[in-house]
């Protein structure tokens, strides 16, 4: 009892107001059912008791040990030490209570299974109570009696504002004739006019697996009713209420059909690649992304910025943006001020990073050995000596871990975002703020990002409405001119072995050791900085006007400009040999240029329809408009694109809905005659849920919604660089790029079949679907064409290939709650298969990409598919070496045996086969959201069920070779325990070797297993609803991001195929708070 007394002192400490108010301080009226459960539970409980003039305290300790019954009240206002004599038998539990408290002038509420002691009141004249109705109290619950924790409870146009304790309690002081609006996620809102009370109790409805809300599906937002195309959104508490550096984070594991490959975690760089339904061209993947109706990038987006983000994946929804849609479409909203509310929002987390998925180098004694036995396998004399070896085992010998000496292992990163907003009757606005440093892996490195975005919306006129943004950013990066593209300081570091030093032994101050002109601790201190700056400026006005109720005209015009400049000094530095005499000098550099900067100009003008029909029951939406973008390059490049546009939905009846949009798009970058492109779509739905045969289950709850969907349409793509159509020549008058008169849009062709199904009163959510995409005229723009005189390559860019693309998407949620807790779980599988069509003139055609050699193009075969050699063991000695016609040169026992595909008797291009998909399949995520009161935890799990990983480059082959004098770079342990030898001829690995070898190109030796499953989100925390008289939903909370990652991938990240090494993966751990000012 003790203990719980405390807890109680704490949530019921009485206010700092006089004797009448704190009588009408605590909670005491719930919905009728709640009352009668009660009773009826009341008349089953019983009690005995023989206590004889016990305080009240005892009696009270003596009910909850006989029931389940807790006693809840004000330790200033219960006098606990007032005796007491109660008999009991048996007697009903309520019986007793009457007893205990009908004439000691206290009163007493069941709410559930809490006692609520209050002290009793007096009545009051009416004008009394009109004087007193400064203070509103009340309850909150569910529609199944349960008290609602967390509830927002706001005086409707004061800034007045409050949140329900764990018991649904609120207490409030307000006007007289005021209105009080309760709102929760998850549930609908409500208001609720006083009309003179002063007590008001309140039940909350859950949301209708959101049927009412609207979906943002391109320049107008739609009742998600309504929608027939394949449109996701994401879950934003999720996706931007954790720590995340970078809008593109979010994407991992969130919506189904969208996948994220993060490639680096290096400071003011784009984390990833987002693909959504596979990839359908050669030319930039990347979706589109529209940000308050213009055309910007993820990573200019603050995530503290962001109200919604919508997935367009079909071609009915992605239609309506034309040619720019065809990688589908993402549409991002950010928030605006409410009328009547000031309010100010605080977002602040502090981060620790650390590096994952390191390498594991082996030590000085294992480098000499290895060392030896490549040189000795390849006829050279052995490098060192067994002395060296015996002290390098004995720990006499320098032994250095170069990645270990060039990072900083514990980075740290802020972020503080300010959000303030408010409006009246003129308008709204809303100014947020954000500042977020980055730290890199080393203390001259890391980003620094400032944004500040301004959001109005200005009532001009009684129907003229200007929505006026403003956005700027300023992000700074720098970084060391040795590392300007990120990772050539760690490139640097895996060149360099255990044996070697970072300083000479002498007394000369920072006298460094050159190895082939490298010594990355010198590049760190003398190397030189290079600072890159990059800003961004936005304005975008989006007038409307309103004809009447149903017809509107809506305008935008937009504007952003990009620019960029970067400046690197290096001081003069000399290096001096092991005797002091000079060797090198990095000499004295200092540059600087202006970037490219870039501008764009956006206008568009549109009509808005929206009108119901039938007595309410049909209701359509139609839009038409037009549309003119420029961008313009200082180097001269200049793109222009003109659109008209239009599309009608309507719903008949709830039940039956029809999509219909059409959009014809002009853009410069393709031949005259070819610039013009028509892209219509179709889609229809079917909400059963709606049918009379269904009526029984939907009553019950059995069945909420029912909703079958199909869409079809023809869709774009001009995601391709300007003028490739032209010729090019250069300074000798040579033709370098052959003109192609009809190069034209690429054009894509989708299906989607949909269903919608919540069941079980809004408990279970599924959805599935199956789609499938036909590209055509895809565009190539280095294909060989046959020499012209006086010129001895020759290119041009054409439409030339066909690729199709078909998948399947599933999505599942079970939300519940029990009383003060609740949980969510969740998860999705989706997959994709790629398949190349035609390659080429014709479909029997192939083609290599002469930007990667090792992927080629062909007829049923994927994208960007491995093409190498298969291999058939290894060369176990020299005569079977000798006794091989079909090898590469200099091939010698522990060498990879390729296969001779054609037979014959010569290894090379012609023997290279399709090795695999690199493409990540059965994309994954599963979703646990617990919560008890105040207390809530997450975690998000992502992973990939197949995909086949590239061991490559110095990150990927077993002993890292450099060709400059032999110089190695340090292996792994990993491949050091898997390598062939005479004594393991059936090993994982080849043999090592340093120089070139007929190892180091693609064949299946080097393709592995990079199927993983990444915790990529686990956090706890505490909310604490009201603090003073103006901080409301304080939240304290811990977070791990990346922190557990589950595979069997034989490289370091198994989202990335090995490489030349460079900047690791981190996993982050932070801490912070977010709250409200009322």
């Amino acid at each position: 009892m003790k203990n719980l007394l405390g807890i109680r002192r704490i949530f019921y400490y009485p206010l700092k107001f006089d004797l009448k108010m704190k009588i009408a301080t605590l909670f005491v009226i719930f919905s009728f059912f709640q009352l009668q459960a009660f009773t009826s539970y009341g008349q089953r409980t019983k009690v005995k008791l023989h206590l004889e003039n016990e305080p009240l305290e005892s009696v009270f300790e003596a009910i909850e040990a006989q029931t389940a019954y807790k006693f809840f009240y004000n330790l200033e206002d219960i006098d606990t030490g007032r005796r007491v004599t109660v008999r009991s038998d048996g007697k009903q539990l309520g019986t007793v209570l009457k007893e205990i408290f009908d004439h000691s002038g206290t009163d007493y509420k069941v709410v559930n299974e809490q006692i609520v002691l209050t002290v009793r009141r007096k009545r009051k004249t009416r004008l009394s109570i009109r004087y007193l109705q400064d203070m509103v109290r009340g309850t909150v619950s569910d529609e199944k009696g349960m008290p609602l924790f967390g509830v927002t409870v706001l005086v409707k146009g004061a800034n007045i504002g409050t949140n329900t304790d764990e018991n649904g309690y609120y207490q409030l002081s307000v006007r007289e004739a005021s209105t009080l609006i309760f709102s929760m996620v998850g549930f609908e809102s409500k208001e609720v006019a006083m009309n003179g009370r002063d007590e008001i109790d309140v039940v909350l409805t859950e949301e209708n697996t959101r049927l009412d809300e609207v979906v943002v599906t391109g320049y107008n937002t739609i009742k998600k009713e309504h929608v027939a195309s394949s449109v996701s959104e994401m879950n934003m508490d999720r996706a931007v209420y954790r720590p995340i550096f970078k809008l593109e984070e979010a994407f991992s594991g969130t919506l189904p059909g969208v996948t994220m490959q993060q490639s680096s975690n290096l400071p003011g760089s784009v984390p990833g690649n987002i693909a959504i339904r596979g990839i359908s061209t050669l030319q930039n993947g990347s979706p589109l992304v529209i940000v308050d109706g213009m055309e910007q990038s993820l990573t200019d987006i603050d995530p503290n910025q962001v109200k919604s983000i919508s997935v367009l994946k079909d071609a009915a929804s992605a239609s309506l943006y034309g040619s720019r849609g065809a990688n589908g479409v993402i549409i991002i909203e950010t928030k605006r001020g409410v009328t009547d509310q000031f309010k100010v929002d605080i977002h602040s987390w502090t981060a620790i990073s650390d590096p994952i998925d390191l390498p594991e180098f082996v030590g000085s004694a294992d480098y000499m050995r290895l060392n030896n036995e490549a040189r000795t396998m390849q006829g050279q004399s052995p490098l060192f000596t067994e002395e060296q070896i015996g002290l390098a085992d004995r720990g006499e010998y320098t032994d250095r871990d170069w990645l270990d000496e060039v990072m900083e292992r514990r980075p740290l990163s802020h972020n503080t975002s300010a959000s303030i907003s408010g409006g009246g009757g003129v308008g709204t606005f809303n100014l947020m703020l954000g500042y977020i440093t980055d730290k890199g892996l080393n203390n001259s490195e890391g980003s620094e990002k400032f944004s500040a975005r301004f959001n109005t919306n200005i009532n001009i006129a009684d129907k003229f409405v200007l929505m006026a943004d403003f956005y700027a950013h300023r992000l700074q990066v720098d970084r060391l001119m040795v590392n300007n593209d990120g990772h050539g300081l760690y490139r640097d570091a895996w060149k360099m072995n255990p044996t070697q030093d970072i300083f000479y032994d002498s007394d000369l101050p920072e006298h460094y050791v050159l190895y082939n002109n490298l010594n990355p601790v010198a590049a760190i201190n003398h190397g030189g900085m290079r600072n890159n700056m990059y800003d961004r400026s936005t304005i975008n006005l989006r007038p409307t006007y309103y004809i009447n109720e149903s017809l509107s005209l809506n305008g935008n015009v937009s504007y952003m400009i990009n620019k960029s400049a970067w400046k690197e000094k290096r001081s003069t530095f000399k290096f001096f040999d092991g005797d002091g005499k000079p060797a090198a000098t990095w000499a004295n550099s200092v540059n600087a240029e202006q970037g490219v900067s870039v501008s764009q100009i956006t206008a568009r003008a549109n009509l808005n329809y929206e009108k119901k029909f039938r007595q309410q029951r049909d209701k359509m939406y139609f839009i038409a408009g037009s549309e003119i973008m420029t961008y313009n390059y200082t180097d001269y490049r200049e793109v222009s694109k003109a659109s008209f546009f239009g599309k009608l939905n309507y719903s008949f009846d709830n039940r039956y809905i029809l999509e219909m949009t059409g959009r014809t798009d002009g853009s410069s970058k393709f031949a005259p005659g070819h610039r013009w492109g028509f892209f219509p779509s179709a889609a229809l739905a079917w909400n059963v849920h709606h049918e009379k045969f269904l009526s029984g289950l939907k009553d019950k709850g059995v069945i909420n919604n029912l909703k079958f969907r199909l869409s079809y349409g023809l869709i774009g793509n001009e995601n391709v660089d300007p003028y490739l159509w032209q010729e090019v020549v250069n300074e000798w008058g040579w033709t370098l790029r052959v003109p192609n008169p009809n190069f034209t849009w690429e054009k894509q062709k989708q299906g989607n079949i949909g269903l919608d199904l919540t069941v079980l009163n809004n408990r279970l959510n599924l959805t599935a679907e199956l789609y499938s995409k036909h590209s055509y005229d895809l565009i190539y723009s280095r294909v060989t064409v046959p020499p012209l005189t006086g010129s001895d390559r020759l290119e041009a860019a054409v439409n030339i290939g066909e690729v199709e693309n078909k998948g399947w998407e599933v999505s599942a949620r079970w939300s519940d709650r029990s009383g003060d807790f609740s949980y969510s779980i969740g998860g999705m599988l989706f997959d994709n298969k790629n398949k190349v069509l035609k390659a080429g003139y014709s479909k029997s055609d192939s083609l290599i990409f002469k930007d990667d050699p090792d992927k080629i193009w062909y007829r049923g075969i994927a994208i960007d598919n491995y093409y190498g050699y298969e291999s058939n063991g290894y060369f176990q000695t020299r005569e079977d070496v000798d006794a091989t016609e079909a090898k590469l040169p200099n091939t010698i026992p522990g060498d990879i045996r390729y296969i001779d595909q054609n037979g014959d008797g010569i290894i090379n291009d012609l023997d290279k086969v399709d090795l695999g998909d690199p493409f990540p399949h059965l994309n994954y995520s599963v979703t646990l959201d617990l919560r008890y009161r105040r207390w809530d935890l997450s975690m998000l799990g992502q992973g990939v069920g197949r995909r086949l990983g590239r061991l490559n480059g110095l990150e990927g082959y077993p002993v890292l070779m450099d060709n400059r004098d032999n110089n190695l770079g340090t292996p792994r342990t990993y491949y050091m325990n898997n390598r062939w030898t005479p004594d393991h001829p059936d090993s994982r690995f080849p043999r090592v070797w340093t120089g070139s070898s007929p190892n180091a190109v693609l064949s299946d030796v080097w393709l592995s297993n990079a199927a993983y499953f990444r915790i990529k989100t686990l956090q706890v925390g505490y909310t604490i609803p009201k603090i003073g008289k103006n901080i409301n939903n304080f939240r304290l909370y811990l977070n791990a991001q990346d922190a557990f990652t589950f595979t069997r991938w034989e490289g370091l990240d198994p989202e990335r195929d090995g490489g030349n090494g460079g900047y690791p993966r981190m996993a982050t751990y932070s801490i912070g708070l977010r709250f409200t000012i009322l």
